[in-house]
């Protein structure tokens, strides 16, 4: 990770503090820069929403440390609600310090919370991390609570179709050793690289409820990976104590959160026919999902569906998959082959895999594999790209166990569907160039290599290898010189050739396809 390895001078964190007409914030202030085991690297952006009648006292900086606190003051009857506030701050008063933590004007801070905030996302196994969670309780002035890790989970839909994150506290005694991945957002405690400001903004036409899910939805499909916190890092009041609040002062606040539920329902894909407000879409393209992960992937990982408004085991208990780091190049192959599955771009008519794996042109090769798995002794075989199994289901069928992978999670779930009632078939998402197979008799590579750059190609020869399978068995074409590609395009490959330089196969079974064959090697001969 980056940030990881940044000098300590460069750990400038940028705090965005709403404040609205809250008399707790200037307490806020004063916590967070005398707890900070380095408070000179602490700067603050408030935006101040008061009205004429309020205590000027409510806008007071700590003296010591104005100079690290922009600030920003507006008339209250001006203010557009919770959202429109945090985009002002991040978009007017943050100066390009690394890091961004996002909080409310009415907490408090853990004892060098600046250190373990930063060490905590450091932890994270992911390049693009964010720490968030909902902070636990304290009373002010400042009688902390117990520290209780809460997580964070899937509460209710509400009224109008928006999911509603809650928090669920940890058991005592229970201490995680990295931070816990998340599906969800706590809007009052986000930590991240500041480089969010820029890539996902925070929407200022959401009002309040709502701006979880959103946030958290779009920066999942941004490639950013959720985690709650292993350590208490700040605390909340969750009263009123007299504060006064935005609704209550604003009497068309009911248009403003009504045009606010139209524009998380058309993101979300969860429309309604009654939704025709034009004025609640402005710029929504600029504070749309991202491409590096589709909706229906954060449904899935999330465990929630939003058109049913199903919430899911893993959703009410908070349990969430960790995923694995995930680079630009394996991005986009994944990309492309998710589209290619999706639309059945090489339009064979019995399988979404490719003419070269339909039933016909495989049945010379399928009688080849069942006599040399006889002949190797191949009892488990592991499929690095197996596609829908349309052309090899027969003779896997005969297999003490099948193990397929591909990176398509539609395809997966497709053949988990299709081949379930095999107890001897199991299906996983993998990506041949980063994920290490599982052992098996033989790994079976066909039709996949061909696809990708000599980069990958390379990563993935390395990850079989760990594989520590007996065979290895791969689309090869002899003789062919291997010219690059960008994943998704399509060059015969040889793999005894540069760059790749394996030696020459044990076998080659001819496979059909202009001069394409199967080589066999022994993964022991090189």
């Amino acid at each position: 990770m980056t940030h990881a390895t940044s000098p300590p001078s460069q750990w400038r964190i940028f705090v965005s503090v709403a404040s609205y007409r809250d008399s707790e914030t200037p307490w806020t202030l004063r916590d967070m820069f005398a707890k900070a085991r380095h408070p000179e690297r602490v700067y603050a952006g408030v935006l101040w929403q008061v009205a004429p009648e309020d205590p000027p006292e409510w806008c007071q900086v700590p003296e010591e440390w104005s100079k690290q606190v922009r600030g920003v003051r507006v008339d209250a009857g001006s203010s557009m609600g919770a959202c429109w506030a945090r985009s002002r701050i991040q978009q007017e008063l943050w100066q390009d310090e690394p890091y961004l933590l996002q909080i409310d004007s009415h907490s408090r801070f853990a004892h060098h919370w600046d250190e373990t905030v930063l060490q905590v996302l450091q932890a994270c196994p992911s390049a693009r991390p964010v720490l968030t969670t909902h902070p636990i309780r304290y009373e002010p002035p400042d009688t902390l609570s117990a520290d209780l890790l809460p997580i964070l989970t899937a509460g209710r839909f509400n009224d109008a179709g928006i999911l509603m994150p809650k928090a669920k506290g940890l058991p005592r005694g229970y201490e995680p050793t990295q931070p816990l991945p998340s599906a969800f957002i706590g809007a009052g405690f986000v930590f991240a690289s500041a480089a969010i400001i820029r890539e996902v903004p925070y929407d200022p036409y959401l009002y309040f409820h709502g701006e979880e899910v959103s946030m958290g939805v779009r920066l999942w499909t941004h490639g950013y990976d959720l985690f709650c916190p292993n350590k208490v890092i700040l605390y909340h009041d969750y009263t009123d104590r007299g504060r006064r609040r935005h609704w209550s002062d604003h009497t068309d606040w009911g248009v403003i959160n009504r045009r606010a539920m139209i524009r998380l329902r058309r993101l979300l894909a969860t429309p309604r026919a009654d939704d025709q407000d034009a004025e609640a879409l402005r710029d929504l393209e600029r504070y749309g999902l991202g491409e590096r992960r589709t909706l229906s992937e954060y449904e899935a990982f999330a465990d929630v569906d939003f058109v049913r408004q199903i919430i899911g085991a893993r959703a009410a208990d908070g349990q969430f998959p960790l995923l694995a780091p995930e680079s630009d190049s394996q991005w986009q192959m994944r990309r492309v082959f998710s589209q290619i599955y999706q639309d059945n771009l090489w339009k064979a008519w019995d399988t979404r895999s490719g003419p070269g794996s339909s039933w016909e042109a495989t049945r010379a090769l399928r009688e080849n594999l069942a006599e040399l798995f006889k002949e190797l002794g191949v009892r488990i075989l592991v499929d690095a790209g197996c596609g829908d199994l349309v052309w090899l289901a027969e003779v896997t069928s005969n297999l003490d166990l099948y193990l397929g992978f591909d990176m398509v999670p539609a395809l997966i779930e497709r053949n988990r569907s299709l081949y379930g009632h095999r107890l001897n078939h199991f299906f996983n998402v993998a990506d041949t160039s980063r994920d290490r197979l599982p052992r098996g008799d033989a790994l079976l590579c066909r039709n996949l290599l061909t696809h990708l750059s000599n980069d990958l190609v390379g990563a993935s020869l390395r990850r079989f290898k760990q594989s520590e399978a007996r065979y290895l068995l791969a689309t090869t074409f002899p003789d062919k010189e291997n010219r690059d590609i960008e994943a998704g395009q399509w060059r015969p490959v040889n793999l005894t050739a540069a760059p790749f330089s394996l030696p020459p196969p044990r076998r080659l079974l001819p496979d059909g396809q202009h001069g394409a064959y199967l080589g066999v090697w022994k993964m022991a001969d090189w």
